[in-house]
């Protein structure tokens, strides 16, 4: 399928713009986060800074391209949760390492919100909803959720990978809540109207 010239400019401002929005988030909010790999070399700090970059413009990207076709294809959305695993598991295990400690606190992220320090929980209520899109939201479902997220605390603990943290057990289960609730009065429907399987439509 030939792309036309006026979607091609179209994508060419949309890769530029995503690349300038992702560059400022990075740099505005991701940079003081990732500050430790300094000590494993400058080329190394510098490989990983370009490739969260070049993930958050991919994700910013299909966004803007999904908002301007109204389509997605199953491939793009494979791709997309594939790159969006590997940036949990960085997320989760590889962020903090080194780093161990404990809060039984459930509710500890009022305290960082009062604190000024919003995004980090912002964040932790955001960063599972993609996952819960995938389930429809039962007891089970939420149970399993929870023995899974005090699991992956458990190992960040044990491992000095990270603080146990109750808190962010509390908000990671809401945003798996939130993301099976999308998912059961939204998401679902939403893809059987916008997603489509033509390989030759552009962005795979």
């Amino acid at each position: 399928m030939t792309v036309s010239p006026k979607r091609s400019l179209l994508n060419i401002l949309f890769i530029n713009f995503s690349f300038i929005l992702s560059k400022w988030f990075y740099d505005s909010f991701l940079a003081t986060y990732t500050h430790y790999i300094s000590s494993c070399g400058m080329t190394f700090a510098l490989a990983l800074n370009a490739i969260i970059t070049i993930l958050l413009t991919y994700f910013t990207f299909i966004l803007f391209h999904l908002a301007y076709t109204r389509q997605i294809t199953s491939k793009t959305l494979m791709v997309s949760y594939f790159l969006y695993g590997l940036l949990l598991l960085y997320v989760l295990f590889f962020k903090n390492i080194g780093v161990q400690g404990y809060s039984l606190n459930p509710l500890s992220f009022i305290g960082e919100i009062k604190s000024g320090s919003r995004f980090v929980p912002v964040m932790n209520l955001l960063m599972f909803i993609p996952l819960g899109c995938l389930f429809v939201p039962s007891k089970e479902n939420l149970f399993l959720s929870f023995l899974v997220l005090l699991l992956v605390e458990s190992c960040q603990y044990v491992f000095h990978l990270g603080v146990f943290d109750l808190g962010d057990i509390t908000l990671n289960l809401a945003s798996i809540l939130i993301g099976s609730l999308l998912h059961h009065f939204f998401f679902e429907k939403w893809l059987r109207k916008h997603l489509v399987t033509d390989t030759n439509h552009f962005l795979m």
